[in-house]
């Protein structure tokens, strides 16, 4: 999982999680009520309502966000994190522990994962040490 994940409030404009997710080149975030995470707004998100000719900008993230937010236990075996994302079409499970934000868990580590897990011993060397790298800034979780 990543634990670095940024947040926003509902009470927050489009605008201000456009321009997170830009300057932290990331495809979500994850919208809390005071402090406790309610809801994710998401590039699919965007492009849907961009593409029904929406003012994003000016929109309230309580409005845009995605909700109901699927959310994880630390505990929670990659196996079941995956099928979950299959089966609610999902790319992204925050994990929370005790209520609390610790991180999010997207394609993209499962992806890393899985390479690392399936393909490490064929490997090319500069695609390990990549892949290491990447593994270290996210702390893949099992």
């Amino acid at each position: 999982m990543s634990t670095k994940v940024i947040t926003v409030a509902t009470t927050d404009k489009v605008a201000k999680a456009l321009s997170l997710m830009v300057k932290h080149k990331i495809g979500s975030v994850i919208v809390v009520d005071k402090g406790k995470p309610v809801g994710i707004l998401t590039e699919r998100d965007i492009s849907t309502r961009a593409a029904k000719s929406q003012n994003l900008k000016s929109i309230a993230l309580k409005t845009a966000m995605s909700k109901p937010l699927f959310t994880a236990p630390p505990s929670m075996d990659i196996e079941d994190a995956v099928a979950a994302m299959v089966k609610k079409d999902i790319r992204r499970i925050p994990i929370l522990e005790e209520g609390k934000l610790i991180g999010i868990v997207t394609e993209r580590d499962i992806m890393y994962w899985l390479v690392k897990v399936a393909y490490e011993p064929m490997l090319p060397e500069d695609l390990k040490s990549l892949l290491q790298s990447r593994t270290n800034a996210h702390a893949l979780a099992r």
